[in-house]
């Protein structure tokens, strides 16, 4: 029975502790969004005031709303680049375990064309299958 038990934790990869949420760490993120949001409001107000009596009340309402959009127009494409970034990662990730998967499936394939060929034909179809490009239906 104890072979059994660890071979199923073996194939499972073990069983995990709960794990409760992090309440330090989400007090201190919220406290780090209270005081960025202060500084920003702050900063805002603060540019608002150097700016009127030279441009206008109005222009410097302008002035504050284009540098925000310009800010977050950056803010927007590092976002996509990252995601960009993580999305080339994993693809690569994919097609490296994709990779060992088959040559680890092409290791074992004489010896099961001798002992099984039935088998053989299976694995074939498999790995016809997995190396045919999926096509999304028109």
């Amino acid at each position: 029975m104890g072979d059994l038990v660890q071979i199923a934790l073996g194939l499972i990869g073990g069983i995990a502790p709960p794990v409760g949420p992090p309440r330090g760490k989400i007090l201190a993120l919220a406290l780090i969004g209270a005081f960025a949001t202060t500084a920003y409001v702050a900063a805002a107000f603060a540019l608002w005031f150097a700016l009127a009596p030279v441009i206008g009340p109005a222009l410097a309402a302008l002035a504050l709303a284009t540098l925000a959009l310009v800010l977050a127009l950056i803010a927007w494409g590092v976002l996509a680049l990252i995601e960009a970034r993580a999305k080339a990662r994993a693809e690569a990730a994919r097609a490296a375990a994709m990779n060992s998967a088959l040559a680890e499936a092409a290791g074992v394939l004489p010896k099961l064309m001798a002992d099984h060929p039935l088998a053989t034909v299976a694995v074939a179809a498999g790995l016809a299958f997995a190396l045919t490009p999926s096509r999304p239906e028109a």
